[in-house]
């Protein structure tokens, strides 16, 4: 990536404000909230707010970190038990036990490649809880007092911090997300100032390219032509962090966001679109289950995530009409009418979520890798579309480099009737196919291709085809609700004709009933500004 340059300074004292300026009027209306105080703590500049919250006591002290070596540390079923439901996750049964349906399985194996990028969002979400007393710190280790006093090991800190982290993904937080992003980098000081008089806590979330990241703003500062939103960067504990808007042209910068491979710093600036602001009462649940059964959506969803932040995946997208979708280390463009990309909050591999109408047609799904001295990295994609099987596919997947000669075969083929997948050249791809309560998994070899028909008769029909295209063996499975869930190995035997070993779903035990609190467990505490600006009246919190 390259190095942003420094923004130009300009005043913001001459009051000059006309209608036909509204960047200047927004600005002149947050500053009169400002006083004229000085908090050195706080840097060079006068305060607007200060929710007391204080860097190297409130904040963690250990680091932003991804997929764990501790399997219980990343996500598990109970994580989704306890966001969605033992009903939605698990087939009917004792609620200390749990028969996972296949859609859990594949969300299990999709979210904890996500991981690897980082847990930042949860982080940032925990730290305000905690701040606002919503929890405790000797929830997770008895006698601790201080958020900073916390280790890792403590208690279930990595599992909240991991759940937490999930509900990024979630319908009622994405959707205040999308909103948060169409408003201005000053309206979004703005609406911060107006919360944190309120008691309210929040994550700031920054994209950048295919890169994003969450923070926990706490005060904001006016210096010169900047408002400065003071953050909690969990990639960087101990230290306070400061997200500078401009006011003259509506910008945000983010300095020394996070370094290149090669230890150049590289710094994050945006304008509307790219600089979010969620609420914690956005995450109070009850969730809905974007990935459970019976999801009756006309939308065409594909999600990819990578194990391995230093060799990504990227996806290319062309539709048959001609409109493409590209996403790239430094951008993301889109011409297929109707098609939307999201964005996690992590490294390159964090899980981004493209949907595509069904007017978009048929199209094809490539994955690529930045350059060629990068190897192909450890990819997951799934796709999910109505009245087919949710397909996902592992393995070393982008063969092809971003802007190479040479566009390879299409990972996914995606047609009105059935979907095809591609192997690579190079590697095998492990396809997972989930359909009602079958999950069928098999292990393509190189160039050779998996054809999945769309459900019909409560079954579904796969082909497979040879590296010359030529269709091998063609075999039928259970696509109906049972009783069990059916996990089956397909294979090929000697005479070139699908085997199948099938075996039940065998139970993991669960919480029967988790201590989770999606809302505050104490009375949220009384704000310790010294300011409070005289426009925002103090209420109790959203």
């Amino acid at each position: 990536m390259v190095v942003i340059a420094s923004m130009m300074l300009a005043s913001c004292g001459a009051r000059t404000t006309t209608d036909s300026n509204p960047t200047a009027a927004l600005a002149a209306g947050i500053s009169e909230q400002c006083s004229k105080l000085e908090k050195p703590e706080l840097g060079a500049g006068t305060v607007c707010f200060d929710s007391g919250f204080r860097i190297a006591s409130d904040d963690f002290s250990f680091t932003n970190w991804g997929r764990s070596n501790n399997a219980d540390s990343n996500v598990t079923v109970q994580t989704l038990i306890d966001l969605f439901g033992h009903s939605s996750i698990c087939m009917p049964g004792a609620t200390t036990a749990c028969v996972m349906r296949p859609s859990t399985i594949q969300q299990l194996e999709q979210w904890n490649n996500a991981l690897s990028g980082g847990r930042c969002e949860g982080i940032a979400t925990l730290a305000s809880r905690l701040f606002l007393k919503y929890d405790r710190p000797d929830d997770f280790a008895p006698g601790v007092q201080k958020a900073a006093d916390l280790k890792v090991t403590d208690g279930t800190l990595a599992q909240d911090i991991v759940r937490w982290w999930a509900t990024q993904f979630l319908t009622e937080v994405r959707d205040r997300a999308a909103e948060s992003r169409t408003k201005t980098p000053l309206q979004l000081v703005s609406d911060l100032m107006q919360g944190l008089a309120h008691n309210s806590g929040y994550t700031l979330g920054m994209y950048f390219g295919a890169t994003g990241h969450s923070v926990m703003p706490f005060a904001v500062t006016k210096r010169d032509s900047m408002f400065v939103i003071h953050v909690y960067d969990n990639n960087n504990p101990g230290v306070r962090r400061e997200v500078l808007v401009d006011s003259t042209n509506n910008t945000w910068h983010f300095p020394h966001a996070l370094n290149a491979l090669d230890g150049t710093p590289i710094d994050w600036e945006g304008t509307t679109g790219t600089l979010e602001l969620v609420p914690i009462s956005a995450r109070m649940g009850p969730f809905t289950c974007p990935f459970c059964n019976g999801d009756a959506s006309t939308q065409r969803v594909l999600t990819i995530a990578s194990r391995d932040p230093q060799s990504p995946g990227y996806v290319f997208i062309r539709a048959r009409s001609g409109k493409t979708m590209s996403v790239t280390p430094e951008s993301v463009s889109n011409s297929i009418p109707g098609a939307t990309y999201e964005l996690g909050k992590g490294a390159s591999s964090a899980l981004a979520t493209i949907t595509l109408p069904e007017s978009a047609g048929d199209f094809d799904v490539f994955v690529k890798r930045a350059s060629a001295e990068i190897p192909a990295g450890d990819v997951v994609l799934n796709l999910r579309r109505q009245g087919s099987a949710d397909i996902q596919v592992v393995g070393n997947l982008a063969e092809t480099v971003i802007g190479g000669k040479k566009s390879g075969t299409a990972l996914f083929a995606v047609r009105s009737d059935a979907t095809t997948i591609h192997a690579p050249s190079g590697s095998n791809a492990r396809v997972s196919v989930a359909a009602g309560t079958n999950l069928s998994r098999t292990n393509l070899a190189p160039r050779t291709s998996l054809v999945v028909h769309a459900i019909a008769a409560h079954s579904i029909e796969v082909s497979l085809k040879g590296s010359a295209d030529n269709e091998m063996a063609t075999a039928h499975f259970a696509a109906g609700s049972s009783t069990h869930v059916t996990d089956s190995e397909w294979a090929m035997d000697g005479e070139q004709q699908f085997t199948a070993t099938s075996e039940q779903m065998s139970a993991v035990s669960v919480t029967a009933s988790p201590v989770v609190s999606f809302t505050p467990r104490k009375a949220p505490r009384t704000t310790t500004t010294t300011f409070v600006p005289s426009s925002i009246v103090i209420s109790r919190p959203d």
